[in-house]
């Protein structure tokens, strides 16, 4: 008789495209429940670690999640000496996650080992062709035409990869050095420390964007730091205070992502403590109580930002004020995370609210201020730059498929992209399940006024987030494709759902029209809820704790949640309550 064949050695069981968290703890999980597994991590740089890899970190870039949920639950990190209500530099994270890939081995090799790095993902096809070594499902060209062979694929590579950057008028007649915020961290030495650079102009209204204006401002060499948030935009974000409201937390998000203050949130992620949801969310006692809690967080946070405060006068810092009530979450938002935070912006910060007209060889034009009444000087303003960084976020696009390929997945693709068969088919579903959520949540039936941003391109639409139901296969999963307040807890979560998804042992996995209608439900609640930012039907902020406990609720464990009845509610959600998630797991579905 004859043996099969050896397989290439270009074939794996598993590739997991990026090195951020969700990489990370992808192999982690994975080779846990697989430790003999064939699996290959895809890292496009030289460095691994994603947003906190030690090419994108730079000196006055701090956490925004603190000590104890900073870190994976199977690896306390040691608490760093530098700290403000338990944020600390980021340098901290860089290399707690270098020492964690070296710490983790399987089979003799750590994940370390098991990195490709300068892997450029050129394109990734499915292959329709059944092969003779067995179910390889997808095709991945890299590094111009080589091939690798997969039966299972992990994209990792979350919302923080390509940079999105706006094409703005006179843009090729700037002579000044341009980059954006994502090359900061490299940058840093010429835009901090080098003389020659006198006037920085920086552009957009999220905390990346504050962060780079602080770093700026911090700088040893003296230099004018000029920050640009448009009219047209969402606005600047809301930046919440670093300590808590209450003695029982050490700090803000400790008092905020615990179950009992998630209840104060309006999602259908989950069912523990339904009870109190329902009655907050669908009463009226209810919601007139949420509303007057969140009413008194907004009016509270702006008195702490004291945004008419008199040393920001001269450099506009009451323009830094956010648009909507911080319930909507529409203008994203931040930590304080230094104690000098606004004050060193307010004091060192020119900060201007306008549309920008054009750039020149060494110039930026802003047009009149259309606020009424206007923050500043309403007539057109030429700013001398001489470095333009573009803190303007990230295309939320995937490179790795071809757009109808990845509108089959559930990825945005342009709207003229998008197959209008099914397009048609997913605005249906879309639009009957917009009353079912402002039946179940009718506070999110009466928005602020905001300035609405027509979409132009189509929205997520993954089941829990993660996976395709257009997929019969179930061998691919997308990590990382939402926004949320801890991605470290999140991380957790989603690659062990994912390991559970790929192997089929999802309990009472729903049929893929199922699927699309629960989809289609929070792709309608994203939109409502979050506004703006929620046409994406991936901006889940507030959301962590909630969205976290329903992935584990569907693979029936509960090992996170041993910390008695009151501790379940009001205690903080740290890393270490997931401690035992995995062996839990792998008791229940794996036997061992």
């Amino acid at each position: 008789m004859r043996s099969s064949p050896e397989p290439p050695l270009n074939m794996y069981d598993i590739i997991i495209i990026g090195t951020g968290l969700y990489g990370i703890q992808a192999a982690r999980y994975y080779l846990d429940s697989h430790p003999g597994a064939k699996l290959l991590l895809f890292e496009s740089d030289n460095v691994p670690g994603g947003t906190w890899s030690s090419k994108r970190i730079y000196q006055d870039f701090w956490t925004q999640t603190p000590v104890r949920m900073a870190e994976f639950s199977d690896q306390p990190m040691t608490p760093p000496p530098e700290q403000y209500y338990g944020f600390f530099p980021g340098k901290y994270t860089t290399a707690y996650l270098e020492s964690y890939l070296d710490n983790h081995t399987y089979f003799g090799q750590t994940i370390r080992d098991r990195i490709s790095f300068n892997c450029h993902v050129e394109s990734i096809t499915k292959i329709s062709q059944p092969s003779p070594f067995g179910d390889m499902n997808w095709e991945i060209i890299y590094n111009t035409n080589q091939k690798l062979l997969t039966a299972k694929l992990i994209d990792a590579t979350g919302m923080t990869s390509q940079p999105q950057i706006p094409t703005l008028p006179g843009s090729s007649d700037f002579k000044g050095i341009t980059l954006h915020h994502k090359s900061f961290g490299q940058s840093q030495t010429l835009l901090l420390e080098d003389p020659s650079v006198k006037n920085i102009c920086i552009i957009g209204g999220a905390k990346s964007a504050a962060d780079v204006a602080y770093a700026c401002a911090k700088a040893p060499t003296s230099r004018t730091v000029h920050w640009v948030i448009r009219e047209d935009g969402n606005g600047p974000s809301a930046f919440f205070a670093a300590p808590a409201m209450t003695e029982r937390y050490a700090n803000s998000n400790e008092g905020f992502y615990n179950r009992f203050l998630a209840s104060f949130l309006p999602n259908r992620f989950g069912n523990t403590w339904g009870w109190l949801k329902w009655l907050l969310q669908s009463t009226f006692f209810g919601r007139w109580y949420v509303k007057r809690l969140w009413d008194g967080f907004d009016k509270g946070l702006r008195q702490f930002h004291d945004y008419p405060r008199e040393e920001g006068k001269e450099m506009g810092f009451a323009n830094l004020e956010y648009n909507t009530p911080i319930f909507w979450q529409n203008d994203s938002s931040g930590v304080c995370n230094h104690p000098d935070f606004l004050s060193t912006i307010a004091k060192k910060v020119h900060i201007h609210r306008r549309d920008i007209s054009h750039l020149s060889s060494g110039s930026i034009t802003l047009k009149p201020q259309s606020r009424n009444p206007p923050q500043e000087n309403s007539d057109p303003i030429t700013l001398p730059i001489d470095t333009l960084v573009y803190c303007t976020g990230w295309s939320p696009q995937s490179t790795l498929f071809p757009p109808h390929e990845a509108f089959s997945l559930g990825l945005p693709v342009p709207l003229d992209r998008a197959d209008p068969e099914t397009q048609s088919h997913w605005s249906s579903l879309e639009k009957a399940a917009d009353p079912l959520i402002l039946s179940q949540f009718p506070t999110l039936a009466h928005p602020p006024a905001y300035r609405k941003i027509a979409p132009t391109i189509t929205p997520f639409r993954l089941y829990k987030a993660i996976a395709p139901p257009s997929d019969p296969t179930h061998s691919i999963v997308f990590l990382g494709k939402i926004v949320v307040g801890n991605n470290f807890r999140v991380a957790e979560t989603q690659a062990l759902w994912s390991v559970a998804y790929l192997d089929g042992l999802i309990p009472n996995l729903p049929t893929r029209a199922q699927m699309e209608r629960e989809i289609a439900v929070t792709v309608a609640w994203d939109r409502r809820r979050y506004l703006n930012k929620g046409e994406l039907g991936s901006w889940f902020y507030f959301d962590v704790v909630d969205y976290a406990d329903a992935l584990l609720e569907q693979l029936g464990l509960s090992s996170h949640r041993q910390k008695g009845w009151k501790g379940n509610l009001v205690g903080p959600c740290f890393a270490a309550d997931l401690k035992d998630i995995g062996k839990e797991y792998r008791r229940k579905y794996y036997c061992t």
